[in-house]
């Protein structure tokens, strides 16, 4: 598969699919976050990169109130929260599924998914295919 030529945005280093695309400009690093955040989530979210990570080569980008997860098109967007992680990501389907928190229709054809992980045993094989199938549709 062909990829994309990118653009980095001179001013804070952010990649892009689209020249000129337009952003929240700033830098912000992953660390910063993980240094707001308890030990639980800073090691839900080591296990959630190593889980997307399994689904090929990403890009993972800190933006001032998320960390972006792209391939090199934006796939997933992680939020912490007090004791967990809100993951979204981008499917051109809907799924209806008790593990999904929310669903939100960007247009007919995409769809956000909400999940809420609180432990580990939430990194499972099920959400890796999600994950997987997003990573594989943004490329």
């Amino acid at each position: 598969m062909k990829t994309p030529n990118l653009w980095t945005c001179p001013d804070c280093g952010r990649v892009f699919t689209q020249r000129n695309q337009w952003h929240s400009c700033g830098r912000y690093t992953v660390q910063s976050h993980l240094d707001a955040v308890s030990p639980l989530v800073g090691e839900l979210y080591k296990d959630f990169v190593e889980l997307v990570q399994g689904c090929g080569e990403v890009i993972i980008e800190a933006t001032k109130t998320s960390i972006a997860f792209k391939s090199p098109g934006l796939f997933a967007v992680l939020h912490f929260q007090k004791q967990s992680l809100k993951v979204g990501f981008w499917l051109p389907r809907r799924i209806d599924h008790a593990r999904i928190t929310r669903v939100e229709m960007i247009t007919p054809q995409e769809y956000v998914h909400d999940v809420k992980i609180t432990s580990t045993d939430d990194l499972d094989e099920q959400l890796q295919n999600w994950l997987c199938e997003a990573y594989a549709i943004r490329m």
